[in-house]
């Protein structure tokens, strides 16, 4: 039962992650957008422990946060303090060439992590040793030739893993093994509807995956079979009626009756609810602080007085925040002094929210406050001796 109070009621990074945004090279897209690196072919790794490099070794740590450098191909990892908020960085490990690393997931257990790289199509399986933090390679994947791996979602059961592939025009399909390494499933493909996936979610209660098309600029609603291949529900537009819309960061509010997308185009965050068999019904958008145009990636935090949900927004260097109530966002303000907000998570509680500050190689660390606003807990650099040039853009942490 929900608490009392909740939701019931710089610059342009030298190419946003190693490119423009592919969909629409002609169309001056910008930063923010369908993330791309150098084409490499892809070479799969073996899915041995023996021959995949080791993470870096912790010390016993109460919770984890992990970030994706684009810059430099690093994956970091802090250990978070469970009281403060603070992070601690513990290193750093390779997650392939630059400029690649996109998205990344952890695994309900918190034992498995997967990292995606857009340069080199592949995607990369850690081992996560939750008492100590200490990560180690099992092996990784293709995702396929091109294909440019963008976000991944894992469903609720723990046995499905999905990856949405910008340059490929699918969404690419795991089964995830006892021993957390991927076996491949197919691809889920369907002309002018899957065009340049981006962000993917998994509903909460099992049994749906639903995925924000930039390309096509569509919120698709995808039902998980019992082999877990994926199958159409619907679609809606991201903008409803109000015209074309560009579909990034897509979030599901923990009832699972509602689907909030970030849309660039709009600078708004779009609002859907979810009827029988998962079918997507939309129903406003609703502005952040200002039409941005670059409306990126969104966090819901649970929190004790209500349920709040915060957006990223690319051309003023801001978060904004709104409070929500069954499928409702009411704007309360926006916390500025940012420098290319991109990924954005908040913890199991929902009293501490984190984003990845792309143009200054840091995490930046919140507090959930009244009302949802923010107040700053401290700038955690995501390599030591900091690199500005590390360009951090997606972020998970333990639940």
């Amino acid at each position: 039962m929900r608490r009392l109070g909740r939701a019931l009621g710089a610059a342009a990074v030298a190419g946003w992650l190693g490119v423009l945004l592919l969909v629409v090279l002609s169309a001056s897209c910008g930063h923010q957008g369908f993330l791309t690196g150098t084409e490499v072919t892809p070479t799969p790794s073996p899915t041995s422990s023996s021959t995949a490099s080791a993470g870096p070794t912790a010390t016993p740590t109460q919770g984890l946060v992990f970030a994706t450098n684009n810059g430099d191909a690093k994956l970091s990892e802090f250990s978070r303090d469970l009281t403060s908020g603070a992070l601690t960085l513990i290193g750093t490990t390779a997650v392939g060439p630059a400029s690649g690393p996109t998205g990344l997931a952890l695994s309900s257990s918190n034992g498995f992590l997967y990292v995606a790289n857009s340069a080199d199509h592949l995607i990369r399986e850690f081992s996560v040793d939750t008492s100590t933090g200490a990560l180690a390679g099992i092996g990784s994947v293709s995702d396929g030739a091109a294909s440019s791996p963008q976000r991944i979602a894992i469903d609720s059961s723990g046995s499905f893993l999905y990856v949405t592939d910008g340059a490929g025009a699918s969404i690419s399909q795991y089964s995830i093994g006892s021993s957390g390494t991927l076996v491949s499933n197919g691809s889920f493909i369907d002309a002018g509807i899957v065009v340049q996936p981006m962000g993917i979610a998994a509903a909460p209660g099992g049994g749906a995956m639903y995925v924000a098309d930039f390309g096509s600029g569509l919120v698709i609603s995808l039902r998980i079979t019992a082999g877990g291949t994926l199958a159409l529900v619907n679609t809606v537009a991201s903008l409803g009626t109000a015209g074309p819309g560009q579909p990034l960061g897509i979030v599901v509010d923990p009832t699972g009756n509602f689907v909030y997308v970030a849309d660039r185009a709009g600078g708004v965050v779009s609002a859907f609810s979810v009827g029988a068999g998962n079918a997507l019904t939309f129903l406003a958008n609703y502005p952040t602080a200002a039409l941005t145009r670059k409306t990126f990636d969104l966090a819901l935090a649970d929190n004790a007085a209500a349920l709040f949900l915060y957006a990223t927004n690319g051309t003023i260097n801001t978060v904004s925040d709104f409070i929500v109530s069954t499928g409702v966002l009411s704007l309360q303000s926006a916390t500025g002094g940012l420098s290319g907000p991109e990924g954005i998570v908040s913890d199991p509680t929902g009293s501490f929210v984190y984003v990845a500050n792309n143009a200054t190689g840091q995490v930046l660390g919140y507090q959930v406050g009244a009302a949802g606003a923010l107040s700053s807990i401290g700038t955690f650099n995501t390599e030591s001796p900091a690199n500005p040039a590390s360009f951090p853009a997606f972020l998970a942490i333990t639940q």
